[in-house]
């Protein structure tokens, strides 16, 4: 078991410089809040989520996650406004180590170091936090997760390039960040699974041959368009899009 809790934003601060690294603070968009005016961002908690850069929130679409709620903590010398809630463990089915619902999941080029800030759901239990690669070739935790004080706590992985997949033991954990270093984006991926349902981009129209309901969202999570028809791109500004089918996994990101 390898697990260092971080005592002092000095320590954060060197974790968070090792590489390159990805970042996903669940206060800000597309998760807790969308722009400067705030609001609870839409994403969906009922089917996996992935966002552009890597997460996926996953579930089984039975047994779900609570959801992203308010809570101010500061972790570090970052306070923290939205906490994403798992409502309970994410089971796994023996022998497998792999979890089926309430789980973080990205993939990684090789050797990775995680910071997760995270909280007990309870006041009086310790939980523990469950990280397991693709193969199985690595199987460890995270234990003693507070129930008193949100806190940022490290795990290095030292693996190949996998799938990284963590989730909680049994019982709630509340999470307000995750980062990791040397993460693979799916993008392409997930574009040839949208591909395969019908949708793709031609430079100018989002293309919905199977007459799917389409949702299309800006980088920060405010909704642009929606349509069960191609989608013409003229009107938008220049930027970067995310197009979701609405009820599925999987998204695509377009450069306009």
């Amino acid at each position: 078991m390898k697990k260092t809790l971080l005592l002092s934003a000095f320590a954060f601060i060197a974790i968070l410089g090792l590489n390159a690294q990805t970042v996903w603070n669940f206060s800000n968009a597309p998760f807790g809040a969308v722009g400067a005016a705030g609001g609870t961002a839409v994403i969906p908690l009922t089917a996996n989520y992935t966002t552009p850069d890597g997460l996926t929130l996953g579930t089984d679409g039975t047994v779900l996650w609570t959801g992203l709620t308010a809570s101010a903590k500061t972790i570090g010398t970052t306070s923290y406004t939205y906490r994403l809630q798992t409502g309970g463990g994410g089971a796994n089915v023996l022998p497998s180590y792999l979890p089926v619902t309430r789980y973080l999941k990205f993939n990684v080029s090789g050797p990775s170091t995680f910071s997760i800030g995270m909280l007990s759901s309870s006041s009086t239990a310790t939980r523990t936090l469950i990280v397991v690669n693709a193969d199985q070739s690595v199987v460890d935790s995270i234990v003693n997760i507070s129930g008193t004080t949100a806190a940022a706590y490290t795990y290095n992985y030292t693996g190949a390039a996998s799938t990284i997949y963590l989730y909680s033991r049994a019982s709630g954990l509340n999470y307000y960040f995750l980062s990791a270093t040397n993460v693979v984006t799916t993008t392409s991926a997930v574009a040839e699974v949208l591909s395969d349902k019908g949708v793709s981009f031609n430079g100018t129209e989002i293309l919905n041959t199977k007459g799917l309901s389409l949702e299309v969202y800006s980088v920060l999570g405010k909704k642009v368009a929606t349509s069960m028809t191609n989608i013409p791109t003229a009107n938008f500004q220049k930027g970067v899009y995310i197009v979701r089918v609405s009820g599925l996994s999987g998204s695509l990101k377009i450069c306009i």
